[in-house]
């Protein structure tokens, strides 16, 4: 009798383990939509400019980019000085498939935050898009002592390269975040260099962290939306 229920137990873990990255997806999703519906009720004809942004937000992070942009574009309209600070916008441009307007969006933005390796890493993405990874490289933003782990080593694999040093950092923290957005920005770097599998790869890879921030939805986001193409 012990040996039949040690071995349902380990047979009952196995399956728990094997199905991890497909629950934590329903939880994370069923999260973002919460949200979202929770901002949602909560508007009316008179919410201001934040409270559109904020909208923005969970709209793109539950994958709505087509409904992010419009909104985040609502936000511009009665806020026009918004606009440099929005780089969700640029995002949910990206997205939409409108490059050429998310590179001038992240452009606009490394005004207001010249040393984002991120912001960026999206110029260089759309920019890819919009024309080819050739010019992408010709006009990289700079963007100088972003400390984050593992930002530098990002920027220095746009112009090119292979992505080892990235994942040696990465390897060295053992930390969750630089995991994340090591796994992220390989991705994202082999999106615009035509490379699929290896963005469909290292995208999945950021979407099944653990993390709920942001960017992290974000990395679900374009997960799915690769997997749409």
């Amino acid at each position: 009798m012990h040996r039949t229920l040690l071995l349902t137990l380990i047979v009952i873990s196995s399956t728990a383990l094997a199905n991890e990255p497909a629950n934590r997806k329903h939880l994370q999703t069923e999260r973002r939509d919460a949200a979202l519906e929770s901002i949602t009720a909560r508007l009316d004809s008179n919410s201001s400019s934040n409270m559109l942004a904020v909208l923005g937000d969970a709209q793109l992070r539950a994958g709505k980019y087509d409904e992010a942009v419009n909104t985040f574009e609502r936000v511009i309209t009665a806020d026009p000085e918004s606009e440099p600070h929005l780089w969700q916008y640029g995002i949910a441009l990206f997205f939409a498939q409108r490059y050429a307007d998310g590179k001038q969006l992240f452009e606009k933005h490394r005004i207001v935050n010249p040393h984002d390796v991120e912001n960026a890493a999206w110029h260089f993405l759309c920019v890819a898009k919009a024309s080819d990874v050739e010019q992408a490289r010709k006009i990289l933003l700079p963007a100088p002592d972003d400390r984050r782990a593992p930002m530098k080593e990002i920027l220095e694999r746009l112009p090119g390269g292979s992505d080892q040093a990235i994942v040696d950092r990465m390897n060295q923290l053992h930390d969750v975040n630089a995991s994340f957005y090591g796994n992220l920005y390989i991705g994202l770097i082999a999106d615009a260099e035509g490379d699929k599998d290896t963005a469909k790869r290292y995208i999945r890879l950021a979407a099944e962290t653990p993390l709920s921030h942001y960017m992290a939805d974000v990395a679900r986001v374009y997960d799915q939306w690769l997997e749409d193409k």
